[in-house]
């Protein structure tokens, strides 16, 4: 939805079934209105516009909007270009403001994972957790997190309860897979890779990079291999063999 508001507001468009009226947003009414710059603010932050997104809250503000959200965007928007003690300053009100708010929380928690602030990160993600159980991408920070923190069993568990909420999110998949590694459950790793990738050759690869960075080169060896076996010249794999050959070549 955010993607087609946002081609709408740069002056894309979509044909309309003949015969079909034009429909467009009330802007008289400012729930209405709120909801639609809101909606173009994640478009812009979805696509790395966090210049042009702070502009925009700018002049929401001057005009005295005020909502949690557009907080939250505030924050996403410095954290994206790099202003991250004004994020955090920014999202720790917000937070102290709205405190039944999880996406704020969650927002503060990816700030500060970023921040190599890890405790804070989990308190701030399990917090969320709690006030948005069904949320999948909480679930899933909270499971990079906790992985982070060098919990793997509960990242599984995070991770599986996204799952349940958004079975599609390759990224959780992905993530998944790399937790299962950290756990030397190989098996069910490469079960998740699967899931996630396109193919088995993408597959073989993300297991291999899994293990390389558990500290598991042999397995990641034999993984790029198979990789390159299954998809000749895989540049992903190619570059990964070299470099760990090289590693491993007195």
């Amino acid at each position: 939805m955010t993607r087609l508001v946002l081609l709408w507001c740069l002056g894309g468009a979509f044909a309309a079934p003949a015969g079909a009226a034009e429909v467009q947003p009330d802007l008289s009414d400012s729930r209405v209105r709120l909801q639609t710059q809101l909606e173009v603010l994640d478009a812009l932050l979805d696509n790395g516009m966090a210049e042009q997104a702070l502009s925009m809250i700018a002049e929401m503000n001057k005009q005295g909007a005020q909502d949690v959200r557009i907080d939250v965007a505030k924050g996403r928007a410095m954290h994206q270009r790099g202003l991250e003690h004004d994020a955090e300053r920014v999202l720790l009100a917000a937070v102290k403001r709205y405190p039944r708010d999880a996406a704020a929380r969650a927002q503060l928690g990816v700030l500060l994972a970023d921040r190599g602030k890890v405790a804070e990160a989990l308190e701030s993600l399990q917090k969320a957790r709690k006030l948005a159980p069904r949320d999948a991408d909480i679930a899933n920070n909270l499971g990079f997190v906790q992985l982070a923190a060098g919990d793997a069993e509960a990242a599984v568990d995070s991770f599986h309860a996204a799952l349940e909420i958004d079975p599609a999110a390759i990224r959780t998949r992905n993530n998944l897979g790399i937790a299962l590694v950290r756990l030397d459950r190989y098996d069910e790793a490469l079960e998740a890779f699967y899931a996630a990738a396109t193919d088995e050759a993408d597959a073989r690869y993300n297991f291999g990079a899994a293990c390389e960075a558990a500290g598991d080169r042999a397995a990641a060896l034999t993984a790029y291999e198979r990789t390159v076996q299954l998809r000749p010249g895989h540049p992903a794999a190619v570059a990964a063999l070299s470099h760990l050959l090289k590693e491993t070549t007195p």
